[in-house]
């Protein structure tokens, strides 16, 4: 499932499963440019999917609480470092939607994403 602008805190808040807030930024910067395109439409693609990670890694915390499952701090780390790396992104283009297709840290983000997105706990 990838999360729309207008259902995110509905999802979030009766969701049962484990950290949705963070599957669902993964989810979004994993897909292809084209489908990040059509996900968020309407938004600044490349400055949601940076803002939705960040929002994610904030939540880390609550989640942890409130799943009562508390992730492998690799996994932690790993996230945060993906999270730093879109953070710290020079404005080279990077924030432009062609950037999307083009940049290396977009590609790069979308391959760290997948790899961490199969690595959350399902329940």
């Amino acid at each position: 499932m990838v999360a729309r602008a207008g259902t995110r805190a509905e999802g979030h808040a009766g969701s049962t499963v484990p950290f949705r807030l963070l599957r669902d930024a993964l989810t979004n910067l994993a897909l292809p440019p084209e489908r990040q395109r059509q996900e968020l439409a309407g938004t600044a693609v490349t400055d949601e999917l940076a803002l939705d990670l960040e929002n994610a890694v904030l939540s880390l915390g609550y989640e942890t609480e409130r799943a009562g499952i508390r992730l492998a701090p690799a996994l932690v780390t790993a996230v945060q470092q993906l999270d730093n790396t879109l953070a710290a992104a020079p404005a080279d283009g990077l924030w432009d939607d062609t950037a999307l297709d083009q940049h290396p840290v977009w590609a790069a983000a979308r391959t760290r994403a997948s790899e961490l997105l199969a690595r959350l706990p399902s329940s």
